[in-house]
């Protein structure tokens, strides 16, 4: 389940609820700008911002903006030091905002119709939060949806009677929309908040096999910030799988000539049921050259095999030896299908990791 699933039941249900984001960090922090928790109640939560004190914190916080009349929306900045018994010495801004059931209007929740959409549409948007009530009041939202429009180039969605082309270039939205280099982002300036969701940005994975290491693999990825392709030829694997699908995109067709839809720079793991299916697949992948990873399961002996086997179809060997076989750690003795995906997703999560780093240079 995500943020967005979480927010959807709580509406179904009739049940008040409080978005809690991290806005801004600084100094060592146990979170990321963007972490949320959705919070409806001692026990009925979903999410973390880190964990300890400080999200104890939070929380309380959020409990109280439960019991008030109305919406709220506020900043709190929380000093992660003696104060809160933890000693990390940075600072952590988080945003709340209340969704009270109690005289609400259908427009007051508008925007979340348009997040379902786009996130549905893997398009890419930002969600504009007004905290100034002031400006709130002026243009009669508090919060909307931005998308970036090819006919009109601004579009404006949850917002009524406004000047669209005059708001946009008030709170800088196309500069905003410009500049969106990471699959999640939040800003706070002048007393908006400005949180981007560019799903263009995230990284392509493509999953190949949905045998019993891919199925427990799954709910790992699909936690990560990553677009998935989960492909295999045989239906009734993925019908095995019992976790949520809504964020894997599920291909069921002949599994090395699916190599060409793909998209580019993508990450690739196989674990099919035979070796030379696994060797069709590599070879079309170095073939098409536009990946950024390519692991397979199996042993040092099988890697070695494929190099050769690859090299004698003409590939280059500079292509050859970006080839991983065996990916993850070897294990000699704990050999499930769990501590498998999990020394496969841990490569994953540390590609991910040095890129980001890499852009942070």
């Amino acid at each position: 389940m995500s943020w967005l699933q979480f927010i959807n039941k709580q509406k179904s249900n009739n049940d008040d609820y409080v978005i809690i984001t991290v806005a801004e960090t600084k100094g060592s922090t146990p979170c990321n700008i963007g972490q949320k928790i959705i919070y409806s109640g001692d026990d009925n939560f979903y999410g973390s911002i880190g964990g300890g004190n400080f999200e104890f914190k939070a929380l309380m916080n959020a409990k109280k903006m439960l019991n008030l009349a109305s919406n709220h929306t506020e900043i709190v900045r929380y000093p992660l030091g003696a104060s809160l018994g933890q000693c990390c010495g940075g600072y952590v801004k988080v945003m709340f905002e209340s969704f009270l059931c109690r005289g609400k209007s259908n427009e007051e929740e508008s925007w979340i119709n348009y997040v379902n959409e786009m996130a549905e549409k893997s398009a890419d948007f930002v969600v504009v939060t007004v905290i100034d009530k002031s400006l709130a009041r002026k243009i009669n939202s508090s919060k909307f949806v931005y998308v970036q429009s090819d006919k009109d180039g601004i579009n404006l969605k949850g917002i009524n009677k406004v000047d669209a082309k005059e708001l946009a270039m008030k709170l800088n939205l196309t500069e905003i929309n410009d500049n969106l280099t990471e699959p999640a982002q939040l800003k706070e300036k002048d007393s908006v908040c400005y949180e981007s969701f560019a799903y263009s940005q995230q990284q392509a994975v493509a999953v190949f096999g949905a045998g019993h290491v891919s199925r427990a693999l799954m709910p790992i990825l699909t936690q990560l910030p990553i677009t998935i392709h989960w492909i295999d030829d045989r239906k009734s694997q993925f019908e095995l799988y019992n976790g949520d699908k809504s964020k894997i995109n599920i291909v069921c067709e002949e599994m090395s000539e699916s190599v060409l839809d793909l998209p580019k720079n993508i990450y690739c793991m196989i674990i099919t049921y035979s070796h030379q299916l696994d060797f069709e697949i590599c070879e079309q992948i170095m073939s098409r050259d536009s990946f950024c990873y390519l692991g397979v399961i199996g042993s040092k002996i099988k890697g070695d095999k494929f190099r050769e086997r690859l090299k004698n179809k003409g590939i280059s060997d500079k292509l050859v030896e970006k080839l991983m076989c065996p990916m993850g750690v070897k294990h000699k003795v704990i050999k499930s299908p769990v501590s498998i995906a999990i020394s496969i997703a841990t490569d994953l999560i540390n590609f991910l990791e040095n890129n980001k780093q890499i852009n942070l240079i």
